[in-house]
């Protein structure tokens, strides 16, 4: 296979990882504040370091070349968010156990599955 075609795969592979990442990351933020991942793309990509435009570039595939730094940047800030929210699911769940809540409950069996979620993907992203 030659050199640039390992290249080119690799760059698209990239820009892929950045999106999925990145989306993932928009969406955790639009819970955090209660709005929509549009709307908290803003704050994301401050989050970041890139400005807003920037950041649309790499999610509209304008950008084709994705920076290490960025990659590893929206790595550490989506694990961060989903380790927040972790703790806020946990916080959330216990409130209703003390509280005597019952556990088929549509709000505890939802905290229950986010953060059942949330540990895998973290687990598969810590590794």
């Amino acid at each position: 296979m030659p050199k640039e075609y390992r290249q080119m795969n690799s760059a698209v592979s990239d820009l892929e990882t950045l999106n999925g990442l990145a989306r993932s990351l928009e969406r955790s933020e639009a819970r955090r504040i209660g709005t929509t991942p549009a709307k908290a793309r803003k704050s994301v990509a401050q989050r970041i370091g890139i400005t807003k435009d920037a950041l649309e570039g790499f999610l509209s595939r304008r950008t084709k070349v994705v920076p290490h730094w960025l990659m590893n940047m929206v790595r550490s800030e989506l694990i961060s968010a989903l380790q927040l929210e972790v703790q806020n699911l946990e916080h959330e769940i216990q409130l209703h156990r003390q509280a005597g809540a019952d556990h088929s409950g549509t709000s505890l069996i939802s905290a229950e599955t986010q953060l059942a979620a949330a540990r895998e993907i973290l687990a598969g992203e810590v590794k």
